[in-house]
């Protein structure tokens, strides 16, 4: 279903506040080289600028724009994950307005390779990936104590389980009229409303290109637009519904959950929930191109057999 985007497809026209930003960063920066995407399936994201110093030498830097959530909450995250001690990304240039008003900032270019390309090498890196996935989210869950007494934790909500569920029930989701759907709600709030899991740091998104590594060790944590505390094992849930290849066919679920303490019916229930979600966001009732009709019917698939 994806599939990486070619040289053509990820290059980046940047604009003129773009590029006087870029190249105020430094009083050395001369000119800039080359902006593309990195190399990622989902369109658009984040933003390598290669920008040539006055001695000749390139310089990688990443500008990130706004795509789901707020750049000037990452950065404060960013902030209380170092502090924590996480490598994350260095800002080197605060937010700023573009031309249409939404807010970018540029960041230092982490070393290392996303766990996404390193999944997909050979099967020594994709057992590898999926280890390294596994350490990387139980540390980001062990900065939580300390996040939860950091200024930055006024910032992110606390999404629970059953609030999670609640969000659901809005008029403008048109799938409250569909009885499967409507089903599965009403199963989930008798067995939800049981769960006291406690809450963890999150930044929403589990997927493996979040996450970069080198010699075997993570060097990076990276896209907390949207950063929360949330169900400790719902960033998983997106492993099966999307099928995030290579790493879905692995036991990359299951490993976390043993090492977690979860069980294979806790996933079960947050497999549900996640399943409402995505229909509810991203899959229309009927209709569609043979791609979105495969995917409908995978996602309603997985809704029943979790429930």
């Amino acid at each position: 279903m994806h599939q990486f985007h070619t040289e053509e497809e990820r290059k980046v026209d940047l604009t003129t506040t773009e590029r006087e930003t870029l190249l105020a960063i430094s009083p050395d920066f001369h000119s800039i080289v080359k902006a593309e995407y990195f190399d990622n399936y989902d369109l658009p994201c984040p933003v390598r600028v290669t920008i040539e110093t006055k001695g000749g030498v390139p310089v990688d830097v990443v500008l990130r724009r706004t795509r789901h959530g707020d750049v000037e909450k990452e950065i404060r995250v960013f902030r209380a994950l170092e502090d924590f001690g996480l490598p994350v990304p260095k800002v080197l240039a605060k937010p700023f307005p573009n031309e249409s008003g939404e807010s970018e900032a540029v960041y230092s270019l982490l070393p290392g390779e996303n766990l996404q390309k390193l999944s997909m090498h050979s099967e020594e890196g994709l057992q590898e990936a999926k280890e390294l996935l596994v350490q990387a989210v139980t540390k980001l869950m062990d900065a939580t104590p300390f996040i939860e007494k950091h200024e930055v934790a006024s910032l992110m909500p606390r999404l629970t389980l059953s609030k999670e569920l609640e969000l659901l029930n809005d008029e403008s989701n048109p799938w409250l009229r569909e009885k499967p759907y409507r089903s599965a709600i009403d199963y989930l709030r008798g067995v939800i409303g049981q769960i006291d899991t406690p809450l963890t740091i999150s930044n929403g998104d589990y997927q493996p290109g979040n996450f970069l590594a080198q010699g075997g060790k993570i060097t990076g944590y990276l896209d907390f637009e949207s950063a929360s505390f949330q169900d400790p094992i719902m960033g998983f849930v997106k492993y099966p519904i999307y099928d995030l290849l290579p790493l879905s066919r692995t036991d990359v679920v299951e490993t976390f959950l043993h090492r977690k303490g979860f069980s294979k019916e806790d996933f079960r229930i947050r497999l549900a929930l996640g399943c409402l979600k995505i229909l509810k966001r991203e899959i229309p009732v009927a209709g569609g191109d043979q791609e979105t009709q495969e995917y409908r019917s995978r996602v309603l698939s997985l809704l029943q057999e979790s429930i």
